[in-house]
């Protein structure tokens, strides 16, 4: 039941990655990742609020818990884009971005976490 979770989760997780980076670059168009970056932080709050309510009070099953973690952030986070964009943005000579980037998308994502986990625990 937990692989099946996974890749069906999983799939749907992908999908979501794809439509949020499109509508983010079409209404916040500019010359900074902000598709990958709204991704990661949204990834990182939900994996707060799914794991409090989903391993911490067993709010569902556990094919339900590790479907989600895995297989729907596992697909809709970005981490590995995270790492090519930071890689392209210093290709391009964009130093101040590159580093901005690759500084404020884990910290963003950490307070994003920190975030869902307080939120979810004060439901």
């Amino acid at each position: 039941m937990k692989i099946l979770a996974i890749a069906i989760l999983g799939l749907c997780g992908v999908f979501s990655r794809y439509y949020v980076g499109l509508l983010a670059a079409r209404f916040l168009p500019m010359h900074f990742p902000i598709g990958t970056f709204v991704i990661n932080a949204i990834g990182s709050f939900l994996i707060g609020v799914v794991y409090v309510v989903g391993i911490e009070r067993a709010a569902w099953p556990a094919s339900i818990s590790v479907g989600l973690l895995v297989g729907f952030l596992g697909g809709f986070t970005t981490f590995s884009s995270f790492s090519l964009d930071s890689v392209k943005l210093i290709e391009q000579a964009e130093y101040l971005l590159g580093g901005l980037y690759f500084i404020g998308s884990p910290a963003v994502g950490f307070l994003a976490a920190l975030a869902g986990v307080f939120l979810a625990r004060r439901m």
